[in-house]
């Protein structure tokens, strides 16, 4: 459902209300510190055994009358059949290059002597998309890509997950979702896609996720109805997430593919948060579909030296880094390997080809922002570890080397 954030989005100022959802899924309704408080707690469970898709929490319901079709058996990816599939996953189908900018969020219950509200701006970063020629990616993605439509209907929602790719640290998934009467699942918006993605709309009373590990919902303004929205997902999968999860209780993906959890709760889930309940206990019907993978793309390229190590893909990277590395973050902190986290670490990463060119995948700018650059899909750390999803496919066989925080790591 996309809020009420027009095209001059970034011209004008904004409620902390609508960055606060636009940035960490809170919705615009004022409750009770009580209320906040509690939900916060639940939140924080339900985000560690959900979004971040782990399984302990969900009862046992009968499954519902869901109708689930396989269009076929995964086939191989190539550049006539696969070509748009390219660029709507990783280049500039439905993607428009942002500049830097600012926005300036105002927070209008906290006033000031002068009578004026609080106001707070953000300095945001710029993001760029390119193409590969589609023959070039379907050489680099060697078939690895399960394009054969999943469709489920269910609720009067019809799901269709329309392509899978992954490398073992990273899944990418384009999907769509339609009801003649409406699809609103998601809260979305311009800024959404820039920040942390679509977030689950809880005025309604159904929600859903793929069985993989925490990523990011980017939904094709440029495509999406009110009956229907384009979507691209961009997940952690098992060789990033098995090192940090725990095992009993994280639903990871296998080689044979993921699953598409759908539910349908009694109520919508703000009336359970607001009555301090879990709507996990209240769940009327529910849906688990089988969602085929591919062959994983090879992730084998790495490099390493005293600093660290980098293994990729053409659609991802893991960084592994140390204290000589990580350095000092912004406020002057070194970085510390028992209790830091590398990613808040992380100042910049650039891919230099062999031709010259660079890609600049990441700049976290001045120590207020300006002049910071995000052109990737997803980034999630933990520990000493850091994955990056690439917004492009990146030549693998073609690159001279890639410099984090200003130290290069080279390849032949």
């Amino acid at each position: 459902m996309e809020k009420n954030l027009n095209e001059e989005l970034f011209e004008k100022d904004i409620s902390i209300e609508e960055f606060d959802h636009i940035t960490d899924g809170v919705e615009d309704h004022v409750f009770s510190d009580r209320y906040l408080a509690g939900k916060e707690k639940m939140m924080k469970t339900y985000t560690q055994k959900n979004k971040a898709k782990m399984t302990g929490i969900f009862p046992k319901v009968a499954v519902a009358a869901a109708t689930v079709l396989v269009l076929g058996t995964p086939f191989a990816v190539n550049a006539a059949t696969n070509g748009a599939l390219f660029a709507s996953l990783w280049g500039t189908e439905g993607k428009t290059n942002i500049p830097n900018h600012t926005v300036t969020v105002v927070e209008s219950e906290k006033i000031r002597n002068d009578g004026t509200p609080v106001k707070h701006t953000f300095e945001m970063p710029k993001v760029e998309f390119a193409d590969m020629d589609p023959d070039k990616a379907a050489a680099l993605l060697k078939g690895k890509l399960m394009a054969n439509p999943v469709v489920t209907e269910f609720g009067g929602y019809k799901f269709t997950v329309l392509a899978v790719a992954r490398d073992g640290n990273c899944i990418a998934v384009e999907y769509t979702i339609e009801n003649e009467k409406g699809v609103n699942l998601l809260n979305y918006n311009k800024l959404s896609n820039e920040t942390k993605g679509a977030s689950t709309n809880e005025d309604q009373n159904f929600m859903y996720y793929f069985g993989a590990g925490p990523g990011k919902t980017y939904v094709d303004m440029s495509k999406s109805t009110s009956t229907k929205i384009f979507c691209r997902e961009y997940m952690s999968d098992v060789d990033f997430l098995s090192k940090y999860a725990d095992p009993a209780h994280a639903e990871f993906p296998t080689d044979a593919g993921m699953k598409l959890h759908i539910y349908e709760f009694n109520d919508t889930m703000t009336s359970y948060y607001k009555a301090e309940k879990d709507p996990f206990k209240n769940v009327k019907d529910q849906v688990t579909v089988d969602i085929p993978f591919a062959d994983k793309i090879d992730m084998s390229t790495t490099t390493g030296n005293d600093s660290g190590s980098i293994k990729l893909s053409p659609i991802s990277m893991v960084l592994k880094g140390s204290a000589k590395l990580y350095g000092k973050n912004h406020y002057g902190d070194d970085y510390n390997p028992e209790f830091s986290e590398g990613v808040d670490y992380l100042r910049t990463v650039k891919i230099t080809y062999k031709d010259g060119s660079e890609y600049n995948v990441y700049n976290k700018g001045n120590e207020n922002g300006k002049g910071g650059v995000a052109s990737y899909a997803y980034m999630v750390g933990e520990k000493d570890s850091v994955s990056i999803m690439f917004n492009r496919l990146v030549d693998t066989n073609n690159i001279s080397k890639i410099t984090v925080n200003g130290i290069d790591f080279n390849f032949k």
